[in-house]
């Protein structure tokens, strides 16, 4: 139970202080009888007043002091801003190789500056995480499933290529592409123009293919590959029937060189599988005479920040203790290579020395260069002089020469929840690099936060003093995983059971904070990238017990489509209603809190919601109650619920949209215990209650 904290003085200015001095005139100064506002008396009481509150306030504000003063003791600090990720992709002027005689790479550097477009006064500003080097592939493979062992791409254009089983293709038939695994293919939009035999009547729908294009992950994985549909990128092919055709792939960033039949390169393959009858199936297989692969552009990590290169701080006074200022704040969690650099005098030559970033000074010898950055402020700490009980003075941390110079070599600044900016919405580039068009994000931009709050460390800090860094308990587990990041919303715990097969493994269940996307209806952010999640094991190794093994992992997902018939009230406008039984319907649904901007502030979620708990089935009573008690809606007339598994990382693919809904059962969705409820695209409509009650008569 959190400790309350004492209001020393609850007086109020009117209430308290001016009423009960006028109640005290008729006592201390009878002759006074003009108690009218405009009277210097009554003037000078509500000054006095006001001064007396003044003190109150001052007097309040000791505790929250004794707060903070109790927190530096227990060396917590406010975690820094978090600046929002996202992904931006660069198109070229021209497709790569330019020429077959030349084979030049575009190179898009480290920091590389993409300013927002939305049109508002304060414009973002995003950098790429690294270098991005575009470079043309060489296809050196052309496989079919059932010939392994014979590559096709030598007589290609001199004997004709059977992507598919000739006479009779069926579903599973593939061939495959490899690209040479010096060339690093990451990223990469990958063009690939084909020559065929033109053929009719092949029994296929041109305009969609029975096929699925993807790309090797290592270890027999296959990922999905979405075919572009952005204009001049999009699938001219039909289905290898066309003489002439291109289609284009946006390839991973995570695509690396793997093993396939024997063979080591960047592999992308073309399956036949028919996912519903309207697209068809071959009657007879496509005849290739020529392929060719190009680069179009490629894409990069790039954070919500600005770089800052060689900053000059000043000069040393030789005193311990200094303190320098950056300038610009809050500085975001330094990166390799950004660190302090000091002047000093080796061999003859003033160099410039690293030092190195701690966060304490209390294993500091007098020679280590160590220094504090406070991230927030910007401000640097040199190392400190302490007196000791003994009367002596011990110095932690190096300080520099009187007359040397500081420089901090990099550092971005920036951050904030003001970073998660929409898809398309980062599109202009400080500076113009050669053979790049255009640029933008073809991804939300997430994962931004402010700076920590004293009361949100005032909470981390009950949890840490519960942990006492260990893992013990389930609880000690979750705590830790919600003080290892604010990018964690929420984390559950799945102890092992005896008669479990995973006896000493430790399941976390962990959510992502990306309130802001799932506004949106992006459920892609509710993945839990393979980095993060080693990092967060990583971490947690440092606590468990060495009997116990952790095993991170994003929870099932069930989304939960409700399809609605509503009658409004008489004077309520329907649009307005409609969309105010979505946002409702959105707020509960949902593994995260209420979006603070649309929080229902009429009860109609439970005081405290945190999110649809894990494991809670969904009765359709509930949808029910929750729709009816709506303001505006008078009556609920129809309500139809279906649902269907949700794979945050394949959710941006085009064929999950067309996954069929399962239908609600017996009034109840049931749901496994390691699974949270989220929530699909609804369909609300407000009806006429004449007409309806005309039409189901």
């Amino acid at each position: 139970m959190t400790l309350p904290a004492p209001n020393l003085d609850d007086l109020r200015f009117q209430a308290d202080l001016v009423d009960e001095a006028r109640k005290r005139i008729v006592r201390y100064c009878p002759e006074w009888t003009d108690y009218n506002v405009s009277d210097p008396g009554i003037t000078l009481i509500e000054l006095f007043s006001w001064l007396a509150e003044q003190m109150v306030y001052r007097l309040n504000r000791v505790p929250e002091k004794n707060y903070i003063k109790f927190l530096n003791l227990l060396g917590l600090q406010p975690k820094q801003a978090s600046s929002a990720r996202t992904e931006l992709t660069f198109w070229l002027s021209v497709s790569l190789p330019i020429s077959p005689d030349n084979q030049q790479d575009v190179v898009v550097p480290q920091g590389q500056e993409v300013r927002s477009d939305t049109g508002e006064a304060e414009e973002m500003v995003f950098t790429t995480d690294r270098l991005l080097r575009i470079i043309p592939p060489t296809l050196i493979q052309l496989q079919r499933e059932k010939e392994i062992n014979r590559n096709y791409l030598p007589r290609l254009g001199i004997e004709t290529f059977y992507p598919f089983d000739q006479y009779h293709p069926r579903q599973g038939d593939a061939f495959y592409l490899g690209f040479d695994p010096q060339k690093d293919l990451g990223g990469h939009i990958l063009s690939l123009s084909f020559t065929c035999e033109p053929t009719e009547a092949v029994g296929i729908r041109r305009e969609d293919p029975p096929w699925v294009w993807e790309c090797s992950q290592g270890n027999g994985i296959w990922r999905e590959l979405q075919l572009s549909t952005f204009q001049g990128e999009k699938d001219t092919t039909g289905g290898l029937n066309n003489p002439q055709g291109s289609l284009a792939l946006y390839l991973p960033l995570d695509f690396h060189p793997d093993t396939v039949h024997g063979r080591e390169a960047y592999w992308v393959r073309c399956r036949l599988e028919q996912r519903h009858p309207s697209q068809g199936m071959y009657s007879e297989s496509p005849r290739v005479t020529g392929i060719k692969a190009a680069v179009l552009g490629a894409t990069v990590p790039a954070s919500h920040a600005q770089v800052i290169q060689q900053e000059y701080l000043g000069v040393s006074s030789g005193e311990p203790g200094q303190e320098f200022a950056l300038l610009h704040a809050p500085v975001l969690a330094l990166q390799e290579e950004e660190t302090l650099l000091v002047e000093e005098f080796h061999d003859g030559e003033y160099v410039h020395v690293p030092w190195e970033s701690v966060q304490s000074f209390a294993f500091s010898a007098p020679y280590d260069r160590h220094f504090l950055l406070d991230a927030a402020a910007g401000h640097i700490l040199l190392g400190l002089a302490i007196r000791q009980p003994d009367g002596s003075v011990r110095q932690y941390g190096r300080v520099p020469d009187n007359g040397r110079s500081l420089y901090f070599k990099r550092y971005r600044f920036g951050g904030g929840a003001r970073g998660n900016l929409p898809v398309n919405a980062l599109q202009t580039m400080a500076s113009t690099v050669a053979y790049v068009a255009r640029v933008t994000n073809l991804v939300r931009a997430a994962g931004g936060q402010d700076q920590e709050s004293l009361d949100e460390v005032k909470l981390r800090a009950q949890r840490e003093l519960q942990a006492q860094k260990r893992a013990v308990t389930a609880q000690d587990f979750e705590q830790l995983v919600l003080n290892f990041s604010r990018s964690v919303a929420r984390v559950h715990c799945i102890t092992p059971r005896l008669e479990s097969k995973d006896v000493g493994i430790v399941q976390l269940l962990v959510v992502p904070s990306v309130g802001d996307a799932l506004r949106t209806g992006d459920l892609t952010r509710l993945h839990l990238s393979e980095h993060f999640s080693q990092e967060l094991t990583h971490h947690l190794d440092q606590y468990r017990l060495l009997t116990s093994h952790v095993r991170v992992r994003e929870p099932a997902y069930l989304g939960v489509k409700v399809c609605a018939r509503i009658v409004v009230n008489e004077f309520s406008n329907p649009d307005t209603v409609v969309s105010r039984v979505n946002q409702v319907l959105r707020n509960f649904l949902n593994p995260l809190p209420p979006f603070p901007e649309m929080a229902e502030s009429d009860g109609l979620l439970e005081k405290g919601w945190a999110g649809w708990p894990l494991g809670k089935d969904l009765f359709a009573a509930e949808i029910y109650s929750l729709i009816q008690r709506v303001s505006g809606v008078r009556y609920v007339m129809e309500v139809e619920i279906s649902s269907r598994p949700v794979e945050p990382r394949s959710e941006n693919l085009a064929y999950v949209n067309q996954q069929p809904l399962a239908p609600l059962g017996d009034q109840v969705l049931w749901v496994n215990p390691d699974t949270l409820v989220c929530s699909l695209e609804h369909e609300i409509s407000a009806v006429d209650l004449a007409e309806y009650k005309e039409a189901h008569r």
